[in-house]
């Protein structure tokens, strides 16, 4: 069976990550560029309520996903090093922004203490597994922090699918690389909404609801015993 799992609510804890990386980004710059470790994590700050403005602003319909988040990211970088105070200005903020996400990230382990072995089971039973993201190609350096990227046989994000996880054109290409005679698993949070895809595949999709929630099919009070719903 092939097994789809929401990265961030199921496999990683998002606020974890979200301090961590904080935490690391903030050192990264300072030793790169100069500056207190603290300044940066504030300009961080400062930039990031700008960037979820954005986000909430954007017509996601009207161009792809990789194009406005490349956008905003940018912008984002350029305006940490205006708001940090540092003279030094990155020549491609782009590629810049993305060789520190996947360093910040790499150093930072968000995992769910059930996350690896439940993995490494359902690994060990025969099973696929994947993960799905709204973030971009960055969170495989999360993956890779939380070590656990050496059990996964894929990641799909926004840039591989070129939209946003709640838009269907997202799951659009998903169904094909899952199918299986053996039907797949979609498991997300316990307080994510159904999602608008991926269309049934075999005996699938079967909602396993990982994080307790509101009347799922079938609910794993612990993601270690995932693998007992898949047999049934």
């Amino acid at each position: 069976m092939h097994v789809l799992l929401d990265l961030y609510g199921v496999v990683l804890d998002h606020e974890k990550m979200f301090r961590g990386y904080r935490d690391r980004l903030g050192e990264i710059l300072s030793e790169r560029f100069g500056g207190d470790a603290d300044a940066w994590r504030r300009a961080h700050d400062d930039a990031f309520v700008a960037y979820v403005q954005r986000v909430n602003e954007a017509d996601w319909d009207a161009r792809g996903w990789a194009e406005i988040v490349d956008e905003l990211d940018t912008r984002q970088l350029v305006e940490m090093f205006d708001r940090a105070g540092v003279a030094a200005s990155p020549k491609d903020p782009l590629a810049l922004s993305r060789e520190l996400e996947r360093e910040a990230m790499s150093h930072v382990n968000a995992r769910y203490p059930d996350a690896r072995p439940a993995i490494e089971r359902l690994t060990t039973a025969g099973h696929k597994v994947y993960v799905a993201t709204g973030g971009g190609d960055t969170n495989e350096a999360a993956l890779r922090g939380a070590g656990l990227w050496d059990l996964i046989d894929g990641i799909f994000t926004g840039h591989t699918q070129d939209s946003p996880k709640s838009r269907p054109r997202y799951w659009a290409g998903i169904p094909e690389r899952l199918t299986s005679s053996r039907g797949h698993a979609d498991v997300r949070p316990g307080d994510a909404p159904e999602p608008r895809g991926p269309p049934a595949l075999g005996r699938g999709p079967r909602r396993v609801d990982a994080r307790l929630s509101r009347k799922p099919i079938s609910t794993a009070r612990r993601l270690a015993g995932l693998y007992l719903y898949l047999e049934v």
